[in-house]
C-alpha cells in the first residue's frame, strides 16, 4: 500500500531520506486491490506531459524567477496607493536627525520632551517636498499643502501614512512652515482626552506614532478641544497616525503622499557634490533604475542618494551601487526577525509564508501562514496548542507591516481566469532574502519549515505545490547540502509523483538562481539505479534543460543507452516515454522566441543531431521517434488551441540554401518522414499531422508553413498517396467550408499522383 506520510514536527529533520517503509504484511485480496488502486492512481498522476509541467512551473512561480534583474516593475495596485518616498530613514529616524523617545513613568511625570531647533533646521536642508499632483489626479494640491492649509486654519492637523514614508519628517516641516520657533514631542501613550493638558505656549507640538483603535478613536470633540486650546496658547499640533486610523471627526485627516522615488533621489542629489556629473545621467544608469524600480522606504532612498553621490565622486564602484537593493532588503529582513518585542511568532510566520507566496492570493498566504505558525509554536512551546487568533490583526495592517501591496489580478486556473486579491512585497528582493535569512540565520526554525514544505508539496493545488518547490529552490541556492538532504533528495526518492515533481521543480528553480552543481546532480541521477531518481532527473531536464541544452540532450541520450543496457523490464516503455517527453520539451524550449524571430541557434544545432540517431536500431530509434511525436503537440496557446510550436519552429527557420535554418528545416522533414514510414509510429504521426492541418485551417501563418513542409515529406509515391489520403478524408464538422478551402490549398502543394505504367 502507499506509505503513510512522514510525521511532520520538530523531529522532521530526523525523518528517513526516502519514503517510509511499512512492515511486510501477509498478502490478501484486500491488500492486492488496494495496491492496484494506488498503482492506478499513481499512473494517472504521472500521465501529465512534461510540457504541461513546464508550463505550470513558470505560470505559478514568482515573477522574480523569470529573471531577477528584469522583474523590476510591479503590478497595478488596487485600493490604497501608499507612497514610498519622502524623508524618513528607519523607525522614523529622519535624515540628519534622530527620533527622541521618552520612557517615562507614572501620570505625575513629564509627558513631553523638547526637540532641538537645530535638529529641525538640519532636517529642512535635506527634506524634499512633494510636487503638485498632475492634472486629472483628483486633487490640485499635494498632501503637504493640504495638511499645511488645515494646520493654519485649525491649528491641528492629522496626517496618516505608513511608517516608511517620512511622515514624521513631514510633520516637523509642517510645524516649521507655520512659523513654530520651538518644538516638543508628546508621549504617544497619552489618551485623546489627555492631550490638551500637555500643550505649551507658542510651540509646535508633534505627536508621532499615535495609535488609534475603534476602542480609542480620535473623535470630533477631541480635535475641537485641541484646536481651541492651541488658538489660546498660539501653538500648533500635528498628529501622525498609521495608514488606517480610527478618526471620527468633522476635521478628518490627510493621507500623507510623499514624493515619487525619482523626485526624492533627484532632490537629494541636487544638494550633493557629484564631482561634476549630471543628475539626469546618474539617474539614467541601469544600476540606479533597477533600485528605483522597487517601492522602497524613503530612508533607503535617501541612503541610496548618498551612494549615488559617492559613485559620482569615484568613491564607490558601480557594482557596489547595484548591490544596494539586496543590502537594503537584507537589513529590513534582519530587523523583522531580530525584533523580539514588536513581532509575534504569528507575525513572523506570516512574513515567511508571504516570502514563499509572493504575488500569490492573500487568503491562501494567510491560510498557510497559520499552518506554519502551528509548527513553529510546537518548537517554542511543545505540548501546548497553537493559539491562532481567528480575528487578530487586520489584513490591512499585516500587509502594511510587511511593506507589501495588495492588488487585484486575474489568476489562471484549470477552469479559466479568476480575479484574485494578491499580495506582493514592494521590494522584489525581499522574498528570496527573507527565506535565505530564516534558513541560515535561524536554524532552529528548520524542522518546522521542512515539515511545512513537505505538507505544501502534497497539496492538491498546483500553485501551492509550485511555491513549495520555489522555496526549496531558494534554500538550495542558499545552502545546497542541507536543502538536498532535508527536502529535495527525499522528494526525488519518493514513490509519489507529486513529491518527485516537487524535487524536479526545486532543482529547476535553484538553477535559475545560479545554485551550484545542479547539472552535475541531474547527470548523476539520470543513470542512477533508483528509477525514481532517474525520473526526477529526466523531468528536471524538461524544466530547465534549455539552460544547458547540449549537456541535457547528451545526458538523455546516455540515459537511453543505459536503459538499453539494463535490459527489458516491466516499466521500460514508460521510462523511455518520459525520456522522449523531456527531450521534446527542452528542444522546443530552445527554439522559443518572439514572433517573427528566427529560432535560437541552439535549436538549429540540436534537432539535426537526432537524424542519425533515428537510423539506429532498438531503443535509440524509438526514443527519437517518440521525441518527434511528443514535440508535435504543444502549442503557443492553451492545450488544444494555438499554433503548434514545432511547426512554428519550422516556419521561422530561414529557407535559404546552405544556412543553418535550411539545415534545420531539412532535418525536421527527415525526422517526420522517418516517423510516417515507421510501422509502429506512423499512426501516431498521422494523428499529430491531422492536428496540424486543423490548426492550419484556422491560422494562415500555420497554413503557409505546412504548405512548405508537406512537399518535403512527399519524396516517394507512397508518401504522396498517404498524405493525399489524409487530406482528402479530413472532416471539418460544422466549419466544413473553411476547412475544405484550407485542405484544398494544402492538397495542391503535393505532387500529382503518377499514373500506373
Amino acid at each position: 500500500m502507499t506509505p503513510s506520510p512522514v510525521e511532520h514536527g520538530p523531529a522532521a529533520e530526523e525523518a528517513p531520506a526516502g519514503p517510509v517503509r511499512q512492515p511486510d504484511a501477509a498478502p490478501d485480496a484486500a491488500a492486492a486491490a488496494a495496491d492496484a488502486e494506488a498503482a492506478a492512481a499513481e499512473a494517472e498522476a504521472v500521465a501529465e506531459h512534461a510540457w504541461d509541467s513546464r508550463r505550470d512551473l513558470y505560470r505559478h512561480s514568482p515573477g522574480i524567477m523569470l529573471g531577477r534583474s528584469a522583474q523590476l516593475g510591479g503590478s497595478l495596485v488596487g485600493g490604497d496607493q501608499h507612497g514610498v518616498s519622502g524623508g524618513q530613514v528607519t523607525g522614523d529616524v529622519i535624515l540628519g536627525g534622530s527620533k527622541i523617545e521618552y520612557h517615562l513613568g507614572g501620570d505625575g511625570e513629564e509627558r513631553s520632551g523638547e526637540i532641538p531647533v537645530a535638529e529641525v533646521d538640519l532636517l529642512a536642508q535635506h527634506f524634499v517636498y512633494p510636487a503638485d499632483p498632475p492634472p486629472g489626479a483628483g486633487q490640485s494640491e499635494s498632501a503637504f499643502d493640504l495638511a499645511l492649509d488645515r494646520l493654519r486654519r485649525q491649528r491641528v492637523a492629522v496626517i496618516s501614512g505608513p511608517a516608511t514614508t517620512g511622515r514624521r519628517a513631514a510633520a516637523l516641516m509642517l510645524l516649521r512652515a507655520v512659523g513654530s520657533t520651538g518644538y516638543r514631542a508628546l508621549d504617544p501613550g497619552l489618551s485623546p482626552g489627555g492631550l490638551v493638558g500637555e500643550l505649551r505656549e507658542r510651540c509646535g507640538h508633534l505627536l508621532a506614532d499615535y495609535t488609534t483603535t475603534p476602542e480609542r478613536p480620535l473623535r470630533e470633540h477631541h480635535l475641537r478641544a485641541l484646536s481651541e486650546k492651541l488658538r489660546a496658547c498660539d501653538s500648533h499640533l500635528v498628529i501622525v497616525v498609521g495608514p488606517h486610523p480610527a478618526v471620527h471627526s468633522g476635521i478628518g485627516y490627510v493621507p500623507w503622499q510623499p514624493p515619487e522615488p525619482d523626485q526624492l533621489v533627484r532632490g537629494h542629489l541636487l544638494r550633493k557634490d557629484l564631482g561634476g556629473r549630471e543628475v539626469d545621467a546618474l539617474l539614467d544608469l541601469q544600476e540606479v533604475r533597477s533600485v528605483l524600480g522597487h517601492r522602497r522606504p524613503v530612508g533607503d532612498l535617501a541612503r541610496f542618494a548618498d551612494q549615488i553621490a559617492e559613485y559620482a565622486r569615484g568613491v564607490l564602484s558601480l557594482e557596489d551601487l547595484a548591490a544596494f537593493g539586496d543590502y537594503a532588503a537584507e537589513r529590513q529582513v534582519r530587523a523583522w526577525f531580530d525584533d523580539t518585542d514588536g513581532q509575534s511568532l504569528h507575525d513572523k510566520a506570516f512574513l515567511i509564508a508571504l516570502a514563499a507566496f509572493d504575488a500569490a492570493p492573500y487568503p491562501l498566504t494567510a491560510e498557510l501562514s497559520d499552518v506554519l505558525f502551528g509548527l513553529l509554536h510546537r518548537i517554542e512551546n511543545p505540548g501546548e496548542p497553537a493559539p491562532i487568533p481567528v480575528f487578530g490583526t487586520s489584513s490591512a495592517k499585516r500587509v502594511e507591516h510587511a511593506q507589501a501591496d495588495r492588488y487585484q489580478e486575474t489568476e489562471e486556473t484549470e477552469w479559466g481566469p479568476v480575479l484574485q486579491t494578491k499580495i506582493q512585497f514592494r521590494d522584489r528582493s525581499t522574498a528570496i532574502t527573507l527565506l535565505g535569512e530564516v534558513w541560515t540565520g535561524h536554524p532552529s526554525a528548520r524542522p518546522a519549515l521542512v515539515a511545512w514544505l513537505r505538507r505544501l508539496a502534497d497539496d492538491p493545488r498546483p500553485l501551492v505545490r509550485t511555491r513549495a518547490a520555489f522555496t526549496a529552490g531558494v534554500l538550495a541556492w542558499t545552502d545546497l547540502p542541507s536543502a538536498m538532504a532535508l527536502l529535495i533528495r527525499p522528494w526525488a526518492a519518493d514513490r509519489r509523483f507529486r513529491a518527485r515533481l516537487a524535487a524536479a521543480n526545486a532543482l529547476a528553480l535553484a538553477h535559475h538562481l545560479n545554485a551550484p552543481h545542479v547539472p552535475r546532480i541531474l547527470h548523476e541521477w539520470c543513470t542512477a539505479d533508483d528509477h525514481r531518481l532517474r525520473w526526477t532527473a529526466v523531468r528536471s531536464y524538461a524544466l530547465v534543460g534549455d539552460a544547458f541544452p547540449s549537456q541535457a540532450v547528451t545526458a538523455l541520450v546516455a540515459a537511453v543507452r543505459a536503459l538499453e543496457v539494463r535490459g527489458s523490464t516491466r516499466a521500460w516503455s514508460e521510462e523511455l516515454d518520459e525520456l522522449a517527453q523531456s527531450a521534446a520539451t527542452l528542444l522546443l524550449a530552445t527554439g522559443l522566441g518572439v514572433a517573427d524571430a528566427a529560432p535560437a541557434d541552439t535549436a538549429a544545432e540540436l534537432w539535426p543531431t537526432l537524424v542519425p540517431l533515428a537510423q539506429q536500431r532498438g531503443l535509440m530509434r524509438e526514443f527519437v521517434l517518440r521525441t518527434v511525436i511528443h514535440a508535435c503537440g504543444p502549442t503557443d496557446g492553451e492545450p488544444g488551441s494555438g499554433r503548434p510550436l514545432l511547426l512554428d519552429l519550422f516556419a521561422r527557420a530561414e529557407s535559404t540554401s546552405g544556412t543553418p535554418g535550411a539545415f534545420l528545416r531539412q532535418s525536421l522533414a527527415a525526422l517526420w518522414r522517418t516517423v510516417l514510414n515507421d510501422p509502429m509510429c506512423s499512426a501516431a504521426g498521422l494523428e499529430q499531422l491531422r492536428g496540424w492541418i486543423r490548426a492550419a485551417a484556422l491560422d494562415p501563418g500555420a497554413e503557409h508553413a505546412l504548405a512548405e513542409l508537406l512537399p518535403l515529406l512527399a519524396v516517394s509515391v507512397e508518401d504522396t498517396k498517404r498524405l493525399a489520403y489524409l487530406l482528402e478524408n479530413l472532416r471539418g464538422g460544422a466549419d466544413e467550408p473553411s476547412w475544405s478551402a484550407a485542405v484544398v490549398r494544402l492538397r495542391a502543394t503535393l505532387p500529382s499522383p503518377q499514373p500506373a505504367p
